[in-house]
């Protein structure tokens, strides 16, 4: 929402910004906040009337809505950019999904904000776009969206611009995020928005290949490389060839499986096991992990400079957990399909939905799938109810602990379901887990600014928005 800061007014002085925005309250907001920072303001109600102003004024900025009368924000567009090809234009809508991401930056625009509008990242996002930020790079251009990615909460907005910029380049991506939370759709999404669309994508889980093949894996082998090596094989890379090669759980690969990819990563050419002859490869490297790769690093369980050869780009994904508002979206996806496939209808009680709006869903969308798929199949007449629904752990009692034994015992069932679930990487999920409630009522506290909450938190801004980025927490003030 759109609010007050406190800060000092910062804009570029004299940059003219065209706001076309049809809801009259939003508009006026948006001048307000622009005006206070030093940045003069027009504003138009639909596309016709922006054109008209465009050419009048000659905007160093325009920041335009999806939705309109008449004409949309894209089409708006797209017709600035071939008038004012040196024109930057932000899109913004209510209405955000990874397409409207996506197309909006493959049709020109410089970035996209979802509503309601965080007033810390627009003006962040206008000194970028009126070259104020020295470190920005403007959006690469991607391609159609993925319908079969679900969410509309700021932290699935952010996934969905990150998708957006990183879909057209051939930087290196590196996905995180807990099981379940959807990273190989992300991969795909990348590869089907990406100017290598056409050529093939290879998943390949590394925590799954045995050690001692691992190098045959992913480069081949020739006949006679080893006892079992009755005839040349082509490997993952070369299957992968003009594509994407998307390697699930990187951080399982052993150092010398590592040593191997970074050695590919860096020139593109590698050697199948037993050959001699060097072959080039055309490959773009998608990569994920629901472990901390810095941490891994630091105990030397994993090369430091292949991290930063695979984290180009960060795309963080948060835990349903943090994303409940997203629930009734992905029940009906979910039920939809599955009443597809059944060839029945089916249907959600009130009290079968309050019980997944209880659960924590450690193991993510992936645990809501299986759930959900288990209950249609098991609903009678296909009306799930709260007896078809069958969540491991849950808490039977919605009343809450109080006082300091109740946080003690809370404490304490966490720890035991991270050590039974997560063996060997306990004590940084604890944390993540403390840590982000913590943050977010810090956030609530200050009406997200992040100022605030962080001396609230006794630490700096800088900390308090890294740790915001690896916990897939975004600003919903």
């Amino acid at each position: 929402m759109i609010g007050p800061t406190g800060e000092a007014p910062s804009g570029q002085e004299g940059a003219l910004i065209l706001v076309v925005e049809d809801d009259a309250a939003v508009c006026w907001a948006l001048e307000q906040v622009l005006r206070s920072h030093g940045y003069r303001v027009v504003t138009a109600p639909d596309a016709a009337s922006a054109r008209r102003s465009a050419w009048r004024q000659k905007p160093d900025l325009v920041i335009t809505d999806v939705r309109m009368p008449g004409e949309s924000g894209l089409d708006l567009l797209v017709s600035l950019r071939q008038e004012f090809p040196h024109l930057n234009v932000v899109v913004t809508t209510a209405h955000g999904t990874v397409e409207t991401a996506v197309e909006a930056v493959r049709r020109g625009a410089f970035d996209y904000l979802p509503k309601p509008l965080d007033l810390e990242r627009t003006l962040e996002l206008v000194r970028r776009a009126l070259g104020e930020d020295s470190l920005a790079a403007a959006a690469q251009p991607g391609a159609p969206g993925e319908s079969a990615i679900i969410g509309s909460t700021p932290a699935m907005q952010e996934v969905y611009r990150r998708i957006a910029s990183a879909a057209g380049t051939d930087l290196g991506v590196l996905i995180t995020g807990d099981t379940g939370t959807g990273k190989e759709l992300v991969a795909r999404a990348l590869h089907r928005y990406g100017k290598r669309r056409d050529a093939p994508f290879v998943a390949v889980n590394c925590g799954a290949m045995p050690e001692a093949l691992i190098e045959s894996e992913l480069f081949g082998h020739e006949a006679g490389a080893f006892t079992d090596a009755k005839a040349r094989k082509i490997g993952l890379v070369e299957a992968a060839q003009g594509g994407t090669l998307f390697l699930d759980e990187v951080a399982e690969l052993p150092l010398m499986a590592q040593a191997k990819l970074l050695r590919f990563l860096e020139d593109q050419r590698f050697t199948r096991v037993g050959g001699t002859q060097e072959i080039a490869g055309d490959v773009r490297i998608i990569a994920a992990t629901n472990r901390d790769l810095m941490a891994l690093t630091a105990s030397e369980a994993f090369r430091e400079d292949l991290g930063y050869r695979l984290r180009v780009i960060t795309i963080a994904l948060p835990s349903l957990a943090d994303r409940l508002d997203d629930l009734p979206a992905l029940v009906r996806h979910i039920l939809e399909r599955a009443a597809s496939r059944l060839a029945r209808p089916l249907a959600i009680t009130d009290e079968a939905f309050e019980r997944l709006s209880r659960h924590r869903w450690p193991g993510n969308v992936r645990e809501l799938k299986h759930v959900l798929e288990e209950a249609a199949a098991l609903a009678p007449g296909g009306i799930i109810s709260p007896a078809q629904l069958s969540l491991d752990g849950e808490r039977h009692s919605s009343t809450p602990s109080s006082g300091a034994a109740g946080e003690g015992a809370a404490l304490a069932a966490l720890a035991k379901r991270l050590l039974d679930a997560h063996p060997g990487e306990v004590h940084a999920r604890f944390l993540d887990r403390i840590e982000a409630p913590l943050i977010l009522e810090a956030l609530a506290r200050t009406e997200g600014n992040q100022l605030r909450a962080a001396e609230l938190l006794g630490i700096n801004r800088i900390t308090l928005k890294k740790r915001m980025d690896e916990l897939g927490i975004a600003n919903k003030a």
